[in-house]
């Protein structure tokens, strides 16, 4: 810090004090390094901002950039929508030195989770400008995408992106939410079949998607991948096919569903988003697959490192190329108005837990509008 930051800083935490009484100004800390906490985090707080919630009367709220964006097209709209300041991070810093400090500091309610519904019941907070509306339509005539053509986004997370934008650190505890994108091939020659373009998406990716089809874009290897095409792509997709990785934050906030397959931790299922599905990781112990109560009854259900489950002698295994393509076509199936084909999948959410996270202690769950894939329910009621 220089001197004259410095002197910035200890100026604005005087003024802060001395407005207390009339107004709160208060900082928030977004790490935009991570995609899905820029755009979740975000999007959660602009809709509670809206509702009133974890919002006291006479606030004025900064958000403070942490680290390099993940996506500088997403920062850049939302720097449109609230106020964003790296300033305001130095003043945060220097400000916890005071305990009464704490009163000036905010976040969203639960890291991105959307516990109170609230984006059911409030419009997309992101748009795009009309010169952003041709460069995206360019880009997707670009892409070899005709007007009018619907598509699909594709994204599994691997190991790759964390080991190239942080190679110092050892992020392999996280390694039990990769999958096999081999894997999807199948549900993308489906949907091809069924008269979509397919888009594989990534910033950085391991390996190039085996699939050789005009409708088929193994766009994360592509030269015109871009921040602005993530983003317009995952805004305007039909759905998004995800096993729960930072890029489906940007279908998520623009209201677009998303069909999650390999799902784990299995408590922490993305309830809140209507219209979309999920099918999960198979939870193997003892040459058996678990059962749901089998894997909350574990502990599991909650792990968040690889050795978590190692220690429990609980293996992970992939969904099927076959499971990803029945949960694909099922998202095809409905008219994503909350209705999908099926029966009733009263009995599973009855005894899923509505757990509190292990880090704060706040409910991670509000009220349930996501759907189990039906042919993969049925398939652990035989």
């Amino acid at each position: 810090m220089s001197r004259l930051q410095a002197i910035g800083v200890i100026l604005s935490i005087g003024l802060i004090w001395l407005l207390r009484p009339f107004v709160k100004v208060r900082f928030g800390s977004l790490f935009v390094s991570r995609l899905g906490h820029l755009a979740g985090n975000t999007e959660c707080y602009l809709c509670e901002r809206d509702a009133g919630i974890n919002r006291p009367k006479r606030v004025f709220d900064i958000w403070c950039p942490m680290g390099k964006p993940a996506n500088a097209q997403l920062l850049k709209m939302y720097a449109r929508v609230m106020r964003v300041s790296r300033f305001g991070g130095l003043v945060n810093v220097i400000g916890q030195n005071w305990p009464w400090w704490n009163e000036h500091t905010f976040s969203d309610a639960q890291w991105g989770r959307d516990i109170h519904n609230l984006m059911e019941k409030s419009p997309p907070h992101l748009k795009f400008t009309k010169a952003e509306e041709k460069r995206g339509q360019e880009g997707l005539r670009a892409l070899g995408i005709p007007e009018g053509k619907k598509w699909v986004c594709i994204i599994a997370r691997d190991s790759y992106y964390l080991r190239a934008a942080e190679p110092g650190l050892d992020y392999s505890y996280h390694d039990f939410r990769d999958s096999d994108i081999q894997n999807y091939r199948e549900a993308a020659m489906a949907l091809i079949e069924r008269g979509y373009f397919v888009l594989r998406m990534g910033k950085e990716v391991a390996e190039r998607m085996k699939l050789q089809s005009p409708g088929f874009i193994d766009y994360a290897m592509d030269p015109r991948r871009s921040d602005f095409m993530d983003v317009y792509l995952g805004a305007k997709c039909e759905f998004c096919i995800s096993n729960g990785t930072g890029f489906d934050g940007i279908p998520m906030v623009f209201r677009r569903p998303i069909c999650f397959v390999n799902e784990a931790p299995f408590e922490y299922l993305s309830t809140w988003m209507a219209n979309s599905l999920a099918i999960w990781k198979h939870h193997m112990k003892d040459g058996k697959r678990m059962t749901p109560a089998e894997i909350v009854a574990s502990g599991a259900g909650l792990f968040h490192h690889a050795k978590q489950y190692a220690d429990a002698g609980i293996t992970l295994q992939e969904n099927t190329p076959e499971e990803i393509k029945d949960a694909a076509l099922q998202m095809t199936n409905t008219s994503h108005s909350g209705v999908f084909f099926g029966g009733s999948q009263d009995a599973f959410w009855s005894a899923y837990p509505r757990s509190n996270s292990l880090h704060n202690g706040l409910p991670l769950h509000g009220a349930i509008r996501l759907r189990i894939g039906d042919k993969f329910l049925e398939s652990y009621a035989n």
